[in-house]
């Protein structure tokens, strides 16, 4: 007998049941939402409607509105800033406009425009790998269709780039250098007041600048810099593999079978490699490094330090400035800690950012104005916005937030949830089954399955709630009347 599934008929209703009960409990306007729980702004009533992780919309005390249909659609805005963004099954796209400026993606396309309401203002168009359009602040409007030909402005460190047929022609200018390239990378030269260049690759090359020339002659085999710089003068040359050597007026070595074995020092610090990158020391100055790679390394300079445990498994930092430090410690993908101090007037060290990450399980986020705990946690970056507009309340199971003396706990989006506002008012809440709301004076409000029976406030008089439409109550004096 053919068998079409290992559910019965009332295994599945009970399943469907359980999701539906999961569902209803959104049925309802909630309190505010846990993210917005500092004082409300003038103006802004808050609210919020869920379908699960599905379905959202609502208005923070900020005033912030968001709109979601996971992981379709998501759209959040806020009017005191100006700001908009909206998802479209991101990462696949996200458009991003503050004020007049307005950026976004679509994969393969992206692009940018400084002011919409100005039709010459700066803007781009990139559709990878084939199309480029745009305009420049001063007006220039460029075009390119890769690789037969065209001209683009202000790309990463270039300012204009040409091209025909590339690789076959291409020129670029950087500032007022400019290079032409045949066949790239085999022929380029570069004429300019800070920087010459020629380069027949593989065979021969030349980079002059007003600190150091660089040569090479059968690339990778034979390289040269010569230094002659105000406070540097000397020479460096390798013979790739065999040997390399540095000699100026701030450091001396030598290498063996480069990068593998040498001995290097410069500005009185010592380096050693013996082999690379298994086993290198270095002492100077304020910095010690040891290394047994990948087992093990430290670096320790008077700016901090970092290191690794079984690389690239385990790492560890900790950048010093005047009155900062900032320290990190990862061991991927199960656990990552970061943390931002700040150093008071009273030589006091306090915190203004503290992370803890156990994955999958459990992080923890705490900034100067409140913190935030989930579990799980399923991604593996600390601000990931898109992530936490459109994935994240897939796994917001359990969410605690605090901002001073408010907090909120949040199971299975709304399921059950718990909480003081910011006025100390508290709330609670059971699904569809039974909510409350008790303000720090005077009586609490309360509701059976959305109203069937309860009692409310209205204007400091105690009314209580039938069958959904029928209210009893009484005055400010506490008399019972029906109206």
């Amino acid at each position: 007998m053919a068998v079409r599934g290992s559910q019965t008929p009332g295994g599945r209703r009970a399943v469907a049941a359980v999701f539906l009960a999961l569902a209803l409990h959104a049925a309802a306007v909630e309190p505010p939402p846990p993210d917005a729980l500092a004082p409300p702004t003038a103006g802004a009533e808050p609210w919020r409607f869920r379908l699960g992780p599905f379905f959202e919309i609502g208005r923070s005390d900020r005033g912030v509105g968001v709109f979601a249909l996971r992981p379709l659609f998501s759209r959040v805005e806020d009017p005191a800033a100006q700001e908009r963004v909206t998802d479209i099954l991101w990462p696949w796209s996200s458009f991003h406009r503050r004020d007049r400026h307005a950026d976004w993606w679509a994969l393969p396309a992206f692009g940018k425009d400084e002011d919409v309401d100005d039709p010459l203002s700066r803007r781009t168009f990139w559709l990878l790998p084939v199309f480029a359009d745009g305009r420049t602040r001063d007006g220039d409007h460029f075009t390119a269709v890769f690789p037969l030909a065209g001209r683009v402005r202000d790309v990463f460190w270039i300012d204009e780039a040409r091209f025909a047929l590339f690789p076959l022609w291409a020129r670029t200018r950087q500032g007022p250098e400019e290079a032409t390239s045949w066949l790239w990378p085999i022929y380029l030269r570069e004429t300019g007041p800070d920087r010459q260049r020629f380069r027949l690759f593989p065979f021969y090359g030349e980079t002059t600048t007003p600190t150091k020339t660089n040569r090479f002659a059968f690339w990778p085999f034979w390289t040269e810099t010569v230094y002659h710089e105000p406070r540097r003068h000397g020479r460096a040359e390798m013979l790739f593999p065999v040997y390399a050597t540095i000699d100026t007026d701030r450091d001396r070595g030598w290498m063996v079978l480069p990068p593998f074995f040498g001995r290097t020092e410069m500005d009185g610090r010592t380096s050693v490699r013996c082999p690379w990158p298994f086993y290198t020391r270095s002492d100077g100055p304020g910095t010690r490094g040891r290394a047994w790679w990948p087992l093990w390394t430290s670096q320790q300079t008077a700016n901090g330090s970092r290191g690794n445990l079984l690389w690239p498994l385990g790492w560890q930092s900790e950048i010093l400035g005047r009155d900062t430090r900032e320290t990190r410690t990862s061991f991927a993908p199960v656990y990552h800690a970061a943390r931002f101090e700040h150093r008071g007037t009273n030589g006091a060290w306090a915190a203004r950012m503290d992370y803890v990450r156990v994955w999958p399980l459990y992080s923890r986020y705490a900034l100067e104005e409140g913190t935030r705990v989930r579990v799980p946690e399923l991604t593996l970056l600390r601000d990931g916005r898109g992530i936490e507009r459109n994935w994240a309340p897939f796994w917001s199971w359990y969410v605690y937030n605090r901002r001073g003396d408010a907090r909120d706990t949040d199971i299975f989006w709304g399921l059950a949830r718990w909480g003081r506002q910011w006025d100390h008012t508290a709330y609670g809440r059971i699904g569809p089954l039974f909510n409350w709301q008790a303000p720090p004076s005077g009586d609490a409000a309360w509701q059976v399955l959305g109203g069937l029976i309860g009692r409310q406030n209205v204007n400091g008089a105690g009314r209580r709630q039938w069958l959904w439409f029928w209210h009893t109550g009484g005055d400010a004096a506490g008399g019972e009347r029906t109206p």
